[in-house]
Formats: C-alpha cells, sequence, structure tokens
C-alpha cells in the first residue's frame, strides 16, 4: 500500500476523524466505505431507469422469472 496525503479542509478533517473513531476504522476505511455506497445507489439508480424503460409486458417477465 502507498499511502499519499491530501489537502482537506480542516472542518473536513475533524468529521473524517469522528466519523473513523465512531466506526472503529481509519479514515482510509470512511472513505472506501462511501465510496462503496456511491457506487452502490448509482447501480441501484441504473437498474431502476433500466427496469422503468420495459414495456409492461416485460416487467411482468421479469417478476416471473424470479
Amino acid at each position: 500500500m502507498v499511502a499519499t496525503t491530501i489537502k482537506v479542509p480542516g472542518e473536513l478533517r475533524d468529521k473524517l476523524n469522528a466519523e473513523a473513531r465512531s466506526r472503529g476504522t481509519t479514515v482510509a476505511g470512511v472513505i472506501e466505505h462511501l465510496i462503496a455506497e456511491r457506487d452502490r445507489a448509482e447501480r441501484f439508480r441504473r437498474m431502476r431507469a433500466e427496469r422503468a424503460a420495459l414495456a409492461p409486458s416485460q416487467r411482468a417477465e421479469l417478476v416471473t422469472e424470479y
């Protein structure tokens, strides 16, 4: 692992440190979690958009497949 220093405003640094302490992890862990949550939310947003674009009969087929 390569460590890199990034410059962030002091208030943001304090928030990240507090969040890391409350979760029992590191600031890197907090950032990784936030990025993973953002990626997950984006995947679900795309899935909802794709499903909404389907014709009603196609959506019905999806329901019966599962």
